[in-house]
């Protein structure tokens, strides 16, 4: 737990899903309440300020985590201090030609986006036009499922990199609209117990937080189990890596969020709606608490969140353990599909000269058996003339190229093409980041 990233990690999560939370929850569930009502002005004011508040502060949190993560993630990828990331042209490097930059770039524009349509709000009483309030629920939501390509569903070739980055999507999008909601939701039941008479706010708010909690716990509870699939891949995967029990860990927190969820669906929320004011205050009390407990459970899981993203899938720790590490200064990439996968270690992994190691498992990550592996690489500048070379074969049933020149650093494209039978061939296809020299 010594990697700051973990941390800076977390941080941009919670932020994250926190901003998003609260413009669904103001959008969704608040305005709506509010209006059915016809504005109780006092009440109505202090919720909409403070969940204003959290908007603005979570951008304005997610954004400097962000700087930071680009940062720390730059000096990783390139060996360099973090004075250093400037250098060479380090940090261009990472934000041009790698996925996560990319990403980077986009959520940075989203961010800016959605503070610009939220703007507006901090000097009008209500949010009443139908565009700006689309708007603000697309931004919010592109800006929570945009962390799907800072993790590991961007790594997927063929169907995989579909389904899992668009299960990573929508899960985390149902995070936004779920566990970033329940601060707001706290808050919100927090002022109405203090005034009885606006007691059908919080029960027009409850009704619409239960139905968009039903609909983001199905979400979350599918997703998750199709990027469990991908990840973890077996029983023993789960239960013998230190990412499969974080993993175990993570679900058994969202187990417990659930069944109190479902405490306040089938027992609390009836209360408020259908019974007397002091049966309903009492229940509204104890949907506010549960609320708060959720939101502690919810802020563990994605301290568990900040951890995962810095380890290995489970599904790749046993191939990893069968050669050990990978060299400091080298480039990895791990490229998997139904049909097989490889390892391709490139050392050193920056521009100059340097060999490559190819290592090829099928789906019990047992080696593949090859009649012939040809590398080919690509440099990121437009028009490059790609590198294909003939790979040998080792003893230890790897295949191996010498001699690479490696014109510059960027995001080069790596292609594996194996010759299994006769008939059979396996090509596999990823980027793989060459650091300056």
């Amino acid at each position: 737990m010594a990697d700051p990233l973990i941390y800076v990690r977390a941080v941009h999560f919670a932020a994250t899903l926190a901003a998003a939370g609260a413009v669904l929850f103001l959008v969704l569930i608040a305005e709506p309440a509010f209006g059915g009502v016809g504005e109780a002005t006092r009440i109505t004011a202090l919720v909409r300020a403070r969940l204003r508040l959290i908007v603005w502060l979570g951008l304005v949190v997610a954004v400097i985590s962000g700087v930071a993560w680009l940062f720390l993630t730059a000096a990783a990828m390139s060996g360099r201090p973090l004075a250093q990331v400037f250098a060479q042209g380090v940090l261009w490097t990472v934000l041009a030609q790698t996925n996560f930059g990319r990403d980077w770039l986009v959520r940075l524009v989203l961010a800016g986006l959605l503070a610009a349509a939220f703007a507006p709000s901090l000097s009008a009483p209500r949010i009443k036009s139908v565009g700006v309030k689309t708007a603000l629920v697309i931004l919010a939501a592109a800006l929570a499922g945009t962390l799907a390509w800072a993790g590991h569903a961007a790594g997927g070739v063929g169907r995989e990199a579909i389904v899992h980055p668009s299960a990573d999507v929508l899960h985390l999008v149902a995070a936004a609209a779920w566990v970033g909601a329940l601060v707001p939701l706290a808050l919100l039941l927090n002022a109405c117990a203090q005034d009885n008479s606006v007691l059908a706010i919080a029960r027009i708010a409850t009704l619409r937080f239960s139905t968009l909690g039903i609909v983001s716990v199905g979400t979350l509870l599918v997703t998750g189990v199709i990027n469990s699939w991908y990840l973890a891949g077996s029983i023993a995967a789960l239960l013998g890596s230190d990412y499969g029990r974080l993993l175990l860990a993570k679900i058994a927190l969202f187990l417990g969020m659930v069944a109190i969820a479902a405490v306040n669906r089938l027992r609390l929320t009836p209360r408020i709606v259908q019974d007397a004011q002091p049966a309903a205050q009492q229940a509204l009390r104890q949907l506010r608490r549960n609320a708060v407990v959720e939101a502690c459970a919810g802020a563990l899981v994605i301290m568990i969140v900040g951890v995962l993203g810095t380890l290995p899938p489970a599904s790749h720790a046993q191939h990893h353990a069968a050669y050990g590490a990978v060299p400091a200064d080298a480039a990895f990439v791990h490229i998997h599909s139904e049909q097989g996968m490889a390892d391709v270690t490139i050392e050193p992994g920056r521009a100059g000269t340097a060999h490559a190691i190819i290592r090829l498992w099928n789906a019990d990550f047992d080696t593949l058996a090859s009649r012939e592996v040809t590398l080919t690489l690509t440099a990121p500048a437009a028009g490059s003339k790609p590198i294909s070379r003939v790979a040998r074969q080792t003893p230890d049933e790897s295949w191996r190229v010498d001699g690479i020149e490696l014109s510059q650093p960027g995001n080069w494209t790596v292609v594996v093409s194996a010759v299994l039978g006769p008939a059979k061939r396996l090509v596999l296809d990823a980027p793989i980041v060459i650091e300056p020299q």
